[in-house]
């Protein structure tokens, strides 16, 4: 019959030790979970890379969203009320991002970062503690995760030949380039450091 009698027997069962909870120990959290790996035409060595890509994604969009909330939260000055809607509007846009990207980890059979320890450790967009982002800064970092989902495209499209999440980046990057021209529309006749200088590009 080529591959078995059933083609989902045939995927690997990916089987998750979980501790009891120390506190309780009550019973109601099983030790272990099964979860059955998807049949979706993509093998699991490539599901695994691409899963790594999405996470670090994931990541990404977690930091940015943090920093655009820390903007939202702490604009100030003559510009308050316009740039703590513009703020506003970005996070939750970033927000739905990162609901789309854990879901098609999800579908791949992955396991989505969820804790701030992992996002920190994976992005590749650096925090600045107690800084508060200005317009320019939150346009750097727009720009950094563009270039990044850019070359994720071209490996998820042309290594793992992964047309789904391929698809799905290509949304994220178009959602990541508006926000990055409406920064930068807002800021590019605006001095710099009050000197009288523009942004290099």
């Amino acid at each position: 019959m080529g591959r078995k009698q059933n083609d989902v027997l045939n995927e690997k069962l990916l089987v998750i030790n979980q501790q009891k909870d120390k506190s309780g120990g009550d019973g109601l959290y099983p030790l272990k979970k099964t979860f059955i790996q998807p049949n979706i035409g993509l093998e699991i060595d490539v599901r695994i890379p691409v899963v790594e890509i999405l996470n670090a994604s994931l990541a990404n969009e977690a930091v940015l969203t943090q920093k655009t909330r820390n903007a939202h939260w702490n604009v100030s000055g003559k510009d308050f009320f316009e740039l703590h809607i513009l703020f506003e509007t970005q996070y939750k846009q970033l927000n739905e991002i990162s609901d789309k990207i854990a879901g098609r980890v999800r579908m791949l059979g992955g396991i989505a970062i969820a804790s701030f320890e992992e996002f920190i450790k994976h992005s590749q967009i650096r925090e600045h503690g107690t800084e508060i982002p200005d317009n320019l800064h939150l346009l750097a970092d727009h720009e950094t995760v563009i270039r990044i989902l850019r070359e994720n495209i071209r490996k998820c499209s042309e290594e793992y030949e992964d047309e789904g999440t391929v698809e799905m980046l290509v949304g994220v990057m178009s959602l990541h380039e508006k926000i990055a021209w409406m920064l930068r529309a807002y800021i590019e006749n605006e001095p710099i450091n009050g000197n009288g200088q523009k942004r290099k590009s």
